[in-house]
């Protein structure tokens, strides 16, 4: 009998972190018919016989050696064309169940036949609200981001910002896109829009694959409960995080948008990146700051 859900997780040299999630997977998902599929992208650290033994014995496990690093997109891309379950599960390697959240995932999703994609609420180690989604982007609110409007106490409740503030995490609310940490999308309907662009190697990957899916008439669900942990998202953003994500932005707008708002976009990621670099890495004397806005620079101007 084919599974529920099939869960696709990616290994890339965090051999201890992924054992982990996996072996919390096995510990706490009751009550339903699933899979994992583990693509290992090219890790050196051992982690692709690590998870080769732990399948030994677990025969919901199937292990994919990918050779390289295909990157976010990719490396799922392979995983969800091994898959059989009615319901894909894009589950980071760096997070924790803590106990039944699939069973009342797969409650929810089952239950809406105009579902696109579907998140619950994402905890940081220490069980506080992390950010887990936003809105797609648009050129008022990529103004607004770049130029810190939408951090103002009365005027960023305005916005729908593409990054919201964490606050707005507390309570259920309607959001454009899911942070690809975890993301529940039907079969038909990541095979139907195509699957993840494959020219995005990592950041940003998520939002343009789910802004495609909404495109198609389907809906994004965020719910507050049940929560999972996500471990690498109580960390800042790293240089490759920072500059990764003007440049896919950039190609975002290539692709979706109107050809005369491109120069506008730029100007917004300069200004920002303007801005970032004179605060943080010049007044602050940040040398991380300085070394990543000085590279989106290479990017916008």
């Amino acid at each position: 009998m084919k599974p529920d859900l099939s869960i696709i997780v990616l290994s890339y040299n965090t051999k201890d972190i992924t054992i982990n999630c996996l072996e919390s997977v096995l510990k706490y998902t009751k009550g339903i018919r699933y899979e994992i599929i583990v693509v290992d992208n090219g890790s050196t650290d051992g982690s692709l016989s690590s998870i080769k033994k732990l399948a030994e014995n677990e025969n919901r496990i199937k292990v994919v050696d990918a050779g390289e690093n295909l990157g976010f997109g990719r490396g799922n891309n392979l995983g969800a064309s091994k898959a059989t379950g009615k319901y894909l599960l894009f589950l980071n390697s760096d997070t924790l169940l803590i106990d039944n959240a699939l069973k009342e995932c797969l409650d929810f999703v089952s239950e809406r036949t105009n579902l696109g994609v579907y998140s619950p609420r994402l905890l940081n180690a220490d069980y506080s609200i992390q950010p887990s989604g936003g809105y797609f982007p648009n050129l008022w609110n990529v103004f607004a981001w770049q130029l810190f409007i939408d951090d103002l106490p009365l005027v960023g409740k305005l916005v729908k910002s593409f990054h919201p503030q964490k606050g707005s995490y507390h309570s259920q609310q309607s959001l454009d896109w899911v942070t690809g940490a975890f993301m529940i999308i039907p079969k038909y309907v990541f095979d139907e829009v195509g699957g993840f662009d494959n020219d995005i190697f990592m950041y940003t990957e998520e939002m343009e694959l789910i802004y495609r899916i909404n495109q198609l008439g389907y809906k994004t669900y965020f719910k507050n409960k049940p929560s999972i942990i996500h471990l690498g998202g109580a960390s800042g953003g790293s240089f490759l995080a920072l500059t990764s994500e003007v440049k896919n932005m950039l190609y975002f707008w290539k692709k979706h948008k109107p050809s005369w708002q491109l120069p506008l976009v730029k100007l917004a990621f300069t200004l920002g990146s303007l801005l970032r670099l004179l605060l943080f890495g010049i007044i602050k004397g940040d040398e991380k700051s300085r070394r990543v806005y000085r590279e989106t620079l290479k990017y916008t101007l």
